[in-house]
């Protein structure tokens, strides 16, 4: 089985890139790398393409209304527990600059903007699984 997931990379005027922290718990379950720093995405629902869920998801979590400008970034791993393969899709977007954060406090506890280079000096555990490669792809680009 194949699991779709698309996430907006958002920079802001300055280059730095907009980073969101995982809750620990969602729905009263563990949340999958709770408590690391993620960009803003998710499933890809039925009948919707990869980039309108990554729009969605960003309005979604952030509240801000985003436009795809093209897709930066690829990442697929097996994972055997769950006997899926699952793929993440990372979009770069352009956002109104003066547009509000409203974060959904059920799936992040807080939001910042980070230079790259300083995402990429931040510890494994502290960031999501495919971040620092993201970054690495972005920066080579």
């Amino acid at each position: 089985m194949h699991r779709l997931i698309a996430h907006a990379l958002i920079k802001n005027n300055k280059g730095e890139l907009l980073i969101l922290k995982r809750t620990e718990q969602e729905n009263g379950t563990r949340n999958f790398e709770g408590g690391k720093w993620d960009i803003p995405g998710g499933k890809v629902e039925m009948f919707e393409t990869p980039g309108e869920a990554a729009v969605r998801e960003t309005e979604e979590e952030t509240g801000l209304k985003v436009a795809i400008k093209g897709i930066v970034f690829e990442h697929s791993n097996l994972d055997r527990r769950k006997n899926q393969v699952f793929t993440t899709l990372i979009y770069l977007c352009g956002y109104d600059n003066d547009s509000e954060i409203t974060l959904n406090p059920i799936e992040h506890t807080e939001y910042k903007w980070v230079a790259p280079e300083d995402i990429l000096e931040m510890g494994d555990k502290e960031l999501v699984s495919y971040m620092k490669g993201l970054i690495l792809a972005v920066n080579n680009k």
